[in-house]
């Protein structure tokens, strides 16, 4: 499951996956030009499943997670801010178009930099 969200039981949980995947498909539909995204970059797969972990589990939040272990410091807290596709990894983009908005990717993300959780703040 993605997010910190509370699991949700039976009929309001596949509603709200539904919802979720509905805006995903209308999104990908009408082509997205830019998304604002955040992400946590780390070099090995392990460590990227560890903090999914902790995000999960809640005990910290996907921006103190992205200061804490993020090997890109770039961004404050993992914001990379809007971008359009050409400004960022392909697998990268591919990945961020499945995300629902305000929520970051269930696996690890693998790149030519290293492996990323990414999480979509918005798309336009």
């Amino acid at each position: 499951k993605m997010g910190k969200d509370k699991p949700l039981g039976g009929k309001a949980a596949a509603a709200k996956d539904a919802k979720d995947k509905a805006a995903v498909a209308a999104a990908k539909e009408k082509g997205v030009e830019m998304m604002e995204v955040r992400h946590i970059l780390v070099e090995k797969h392990a460590k990227a499943l560890e903090i999914l972990e902790i995000l999960n589990s809640g005990k910290m939040a996907f921006n103190e997670a992205a200061r804490e272990h993020s090997i890109d410091k770039a961004g404050r807290s993992g914001l990379l801010g809007w971008k359009r596709r050409n400004e960022l990894d392909q697998d990268f983009w591919a990945a961020a178009l499945e995300i629902p908005e305000g929520k970051y990717s269930a696996e690890p993300v693998r790149t030519q930099y290293g492996y990323h959780i990414i999480k979509v703040e918005g798309r336009k």
